[in-house]
């Protein structure tokens, strides 16, 4: 009795609950701010920024951020960076997301440290998102309820200053960005990354008054004009002619505004030079010279301010947010050669033929020579083996031991070069199981085109690599690279719209030749073929041919990619973001374009830390400005 008893007392010693020390505090604190204004608002598949500010009161430490997609559990994105003892430091993390729930962990050393929910609040892709940069958040809220092109509508995003992203392509879901004033310095690398936003499409409003003093010293050299000092009492009557509208001298009688010098090649707005702009590569600046905000009172404002931006679906959208997660592999639809040449239909009827008559008479034949029968259950496997042996290493032979990379490049720039945006679908494929280590530029941004099984994109301060890739033999994998880059595609023209028709002359001013080019305005396009560097051509396009993919065919013989498969699916996926009923593809806009084909394809990638030669093909979508 007295033996269970102990029994029983020892058994209620382990399986009472011991006091455990709580956990001392982390002395690392961690806050967060994500989306494009910082409160969460984001496109889906467009990446944005998160901005993580970090403080450690306590040793050196190695810190993993992880941003996970409640939505879509299979992609792990990880920015890996080291926290020195009593440093503060702050990281704009580039994310994609798919849904509106994310969660973001740190971990230090392998212990967690920090874990919150994210709650996003997604944006229509038939709105255009508009930035503000003011004190103010209230300034031009009267253009969400403005028409524009298309019936499409706005949604205003007020932007802190010291969060703006210093990465062109964090801002590519905005359509425009306006500065009333700027409460703190842009960084040097914010302004460039703003700059560079607007020659890839963009449109950026500057304000003037008393109060864009600061917003002026930042972007003068780039403005439409050079701005002198204030001038009082500004007549309203232009702005009034602008919106088609009467009654604003009734709510704001003068304006006070900087006096202005309209610069070469700028566009006055009003004959007054209260508004005026400029291109700036794909883009525009806009330079108003009185405070944004002193037309609230009127009800025509949101009328003012839509014609002056003039917003319109453009074609510089981000390709990779199109086919981004998707089941259409752009890449390996449009191949026009297999990844390894592929054994004859003669051949494998032969390779069979020879295996049933081997397996069948000759080995019987043999046996019943040799009058061992019964060696049957022994030569039939071995024979089976030996097939299986050769047809094996034949695969292997077709295969290679060598690792092919092919990239699909989509340029899109302007005709006088400059920066460019440039998509790069690039495929691994695998002749072996292997695991890879892949890395990219510092500038690129890298996403999966499908996502079929878990990955991990992974920033830190060597670079940004996907790491420990396992791919299968055989396997061929899509990423997505983005990046903006130097465009080696020049165009030199002389053409303009002149009734319906658009003529002059084009030529190809870079040393890149151009194959299967062509014209394009809308639905409309004029064949050039061969374009070769000093190459002139005459431009002779109707605007009611409706042509554009319809009535050519390229020659694409001894090309890498189905040219006309690729066009097709990229401009229907553009044209149905703005009309889903288009019964053909389109150009989005009213520029005109240059599209044509290179045979070059810059690396993007590297395996396993060595630079991989890549087969490819470049496509430039070039706008004529």
């Amino acid at each position: 009795m007295i033996r269970y008893l102990r029994l029983i007392l020892l058994l209620a010693l382990l399986v009472a609950p011991f006091p455990v020390a709580a956990q001392p505090p982390s002395p690392i604190t961690v806050t967060v701010k994500a989306g494009l204004d910082g409160e969460g608002a984001f496109r889906s598949n467009y990446w944005f920024p998160v901005l993580v500010t970090f403080a450690n009161d306590g040793p050196d430490r190695r810190v993993m951020l992880e941003w996970r997609d409640l939505n879509n559990a299979v992609l792990s994105q990880r920015y890996a960076l080291d926290l020195p003892g009593g440093a503060r430091k702050q990281v704009t993390f580039p994310v994609v997301q798919s849904g509106r729930s994310a969660q973001l962990v740190a971990t230090a050393d392998g212990q967690e440290i920090f874990r919150q929910r994210i709650n996003l609040n997604q944006l229509n892709n038939d709105q255009f998102a508009i930035g503000l940069l003011s004190a103010d958040p209230s300034v031009l809220s009267s253009l969400a309820t403005a028409d524009f092109a298309a019936g499409m509508r706005a949604v205003m995003l007020p932007l802190d200053p010291a969060a703006l992203a210093d990465q062109p392509l964090l801002l590519s879901a905005f359509d425009a960005i306006a500065v009333r004033e700027l409460t703190s310095d842009l960084r040097p690398a914010q302004r460039e990354s703003l700059l560079l936003w607007v020659q890839q499409g963009g449109t950026l409003l500057i304000g003037g008054g008393a109060i864009g003093e600061t917003a002026i010293r930042a972007f003068a050299d780039v403005l439409p004009v050079t701005v002198g000092p204030l001038r009082r009492a500004a007549p309203v009557s232009e702005l009034e002619r602008l919106a088609n509208l009467s009654g604003l001298s009734n709510f704001v009688p003068s304006l006070t505004a900087q006096t202005v010098t309209l610069r070469p090649n700028a566009q006055a707005l009003t004959n007054d030079g209260l508004i005026s702009q400029t291109t700036f590569g794909a883009g525009k600046i806009i330079f108003a010279a009185f405070d944004l905000a002193a037309l609230r009172a009127w009800p025509g404002e949101s009328d003012v301010w839509a014609r002056v931006l003039n917003l319109q679906p453009q074609l510089d959208l981000d390709i990779g947010a199109n086919f981004r997660f998707g089941f259409n592999d752009l890449l390996q639809s449009s191949l026009n050669t297999s990844l390894f040449p592929l054994p004859s239909t003669i051949a494998l009827l032969v390779l069979i033929g020879v295996y049933i008559i081997v397996i069948g008479p000759a080995n019987f034949l043999a046996l019943r020579r040799l009058r061992r029968l019964e060696w049957a259950w022994v030569t039939t496997p071995l024979l089976i083996v030996i097939f299986l042996a050769g047809s094996y290493g034949m695969s292997f032979a077709l295969r290679g031991t060598q690792t092919q990379v092919l990239q699909l490049a989509i340029v899109q720039s302007v005709a006088s070069g400059g920066e460019a945006t440039v998509t790069t679908f690039t495929g691994i494929f695998a002749p072996q199981r292997q695991s890879y280590t892949l890395s990219f530029a510092d500038s690129a941004l890298v996403a999966p085109l499908q996502m079929d099984e878990r990955l991990v994109i992974e920033h830190s301060d060597a670079g940004l690599a996907m790491p420990d890739l396992l791919l299968d033999a055989a396997a061929f994998r899509t990423l997505i690279v983005e990046q903006i880059t130097t465009s080696s595609a020049q165009i030199r023209h002389q053409i303009a719209l002149n009734g319906q028709r658009w003529r002059g002359t084009l030529t190809n001013a870079g040393s890149i030749p151009l194959r299967d080019a062509m014209v394009v305005y809308k639905n409309d396009m004029q064949w050039i073929g061969s374009l070769a560097p000093g190459a002139e051509v005459e431009i002779d396009l109707s605007t009611d041919s409706d042509n554009f993919l319809r009535d050519f065919m390229p020659i694409e013989e001894g090309s890498l990619f189905s040219h006309t498969f690729v066009l097709e699916n990229l401009f229907w996926y553009v044209s149905n973001r703005f009309d889903p009923f288009m019964n053909g593809p389109t150009l989005p806009g009213d520029d005109i374009y240059v599209i044509g084909w290179s045979d070059q394809a810059a690396p993007v990638v590297q395996i396993n830390g060595t630079p991989a030669a890549a087969r490819g093909e470049t496509l430039y979508i070039i706008a004529l400005r």
